[in-house]
């Protein structure tokens, strides 16, 4: 599953054969690293024998004990062995290399990095499926491949959550799925993790005439029974571009056929809440979106356990809305702030209220539009993947002095879009400024 924490912090140019150890990247003054003698450069092998395969290993093993035994190799060739005693309040201060993320060895029929555009971006290609990437970012593994090492260490180092692709219980219909030439018993690996104290979220990527109606209602009541260890599953529709493999196999969603799942999934939650005190199954937001129904409350998401998957997002964006024109900050304003809003197809009618009423009340002059996505395909309807060069095509719609993009279509530290554009890029191209930061963005230019 492809994240922007992927992209920013591990580039694909690190996929080379690992080092042993664990490399310091960064040694802080008075630490007590820095005490010891490491320096940038050196790496860490072992830690009371035990191997390291990265900074995980260091910051379980390195907390584990007072009495450490450090086998460091120092960048100058030589190779220390420290007897160190920490003390209760010593902190380390070191950074360390990231690790090199494991790749995924399926072949999923519905799987978005087989369906980019040839020249995207390289790491847009690459499929992680990775259990640490899971715990310390919520990306999804299908524990297809895990090795029984994985499995421990996971319990080991209790690298709890774990977020789980699962999108069919049904083992021919997830072999299907995955296209994998054998079958994998998810459920059994999901259970061991549970039995070991682990909590589990499930993911089901629903795909229109194949594991959906039958196929869902098991999926869903098998992993309900796994309840509270797993804690909950979300479901959100396929996405298919232009430029699928598997576009011969698959069908797309539909308006219609979200608003079947709804009515399919609604009474689940309701006896779920009733049983076990939980709506359990939450659906994405483009479901609600595409079939015209309301956007559920605040208390319908209860903890909000996957809003990451896009389900939620919506009804925070109205809470935060909502918060944002109590702020002391607002104010109406006094001289022309005149600029557009850009956003996507299926995000434009929610958005549409909002802006009209902030222009009411603040005295603003924002045009929204909605820009279609020709990069992917007009079927992909989300912001979130609009690239630079969408935004260009759209430009005879934009009015006023600024642009600001919906902020999720552009990486936090390089600042380029899915097609390599660089926000200044776009910036030169439309001979304006353009602003990533949403609300942020505007407030800060009613200032």
């Amino acid at each position: 599953m492809y994240s922007e924490q992927f992209e920013t912090i591990y580039p694909i140019a690190s996929l080379k054969r690992s080092k042993p150890g664990v490399e310091i990247t960064a040694v802080d003054t008075g630490g007590l690293g820095e005490d010891l003698g490491l320096e940038v450069g050196d790496r860490i092998l072992r830690i009371n024998g035990r191997k390291l395969r990265d900074y995980l290993d260091f910051q379980f093993y390195a907390g584990s004990e007072e009495r450490l035994t450090l086998e460091v190799a120092k960048r100058n060739g030589e190779l220390w062995q420290l007897e160190v005693e920490v003390g209760e309040a010593e902190i380390w201060g070191l950074d360390f290399e990231t690790f090199t993320p494991r790749q995924c060895v399926n072949k999923c029929i519905f799987c978005f990095c087989e369906q980019n555009p040839p020249d995207a971006r390289p790491s847009l290609f690459f499929k992680d499926e990775d259990i640490r990437l899971s715990f310390l970012h919520g990306n999804y593994t299908t524990l297809t491949s895990i090795s029984r090492e994985e499995l421990n260490r996971i319990i080991e180092q209790r690298l709890s959550p774990q977020y789980v692709s699962v999108h069919a219980t049904d083992l021919e219909m997830r072999k299907f799925l995955l296209g994998r030439d054998r079958i994998d018993d998810v459920l059994d690996k999901m259970r061991f993790l549970i039995d070991h104290g682990i909590e589990l979220h499930a993911q089901v990527v629903l795909c229109p005439k194949i594991n959906d109606g039958v196929h869902l209602e098991k999926t869903v009541h098998d992993l309900a029974k796994l309840y509270p260890g797993v804690k909950s599953t979300a479901i959100v529709p396929l996405g298919i571009t232009k430029f699928h493999r598997n576009r011969h196999i698959l069908t797309a969603p539909t308006d219609e056929w979200c608003a079947e799942v709804i009515d399919q999934v609604t009474p689940w939650q309701r006896r779920f809440r009733r049983e076990l005190g939980t709506r359990f199954a939450y659906l994405g937001d483009e479901f609600y979106l595409r079939a015209g129904r309301p956007i559920p409350g605040k208390a319908h998401y209860e903890q909000s356990p996957q809003i990451e998957d896009g389900v939620g997002m919506v009804r925070r964006f109205l809470l935060d809305f909502e918060r944002m024109k109590k702020s002391r900050k607002l104010r109406p304003v006094t001289r022309r702030l005149h600029g557009t809003v850009a956003t996507g197809t299926l995000f434009y009618p929610i958005l549409k209220p909002l802006i009209e009423e902030f222009n009411a009340r603040y005295g603003t002059q924002l045009k929204l539009i909605r820009v279609v996505n020709r990069y992917f395909g007009e079927e992909i309807s989300v912001a979130g993947l609009l690239s630079g060069r969408d935004f260009i095509q759209a430009r005879a719609d934009i009015e006023g002095d600024f642009l600001i993009v919906p902020p999720e279509t552009v990486t936090s530290e390089k600042e380029w879009f899915l097609d390599s554009m660089t926000l200044e890029q776009l910036r030169v191209e439309l001979r304006r400024p353009v602003y990533k930061e949403g609300w942020k963005s505007i407030i800060s230019l009613m200032q």
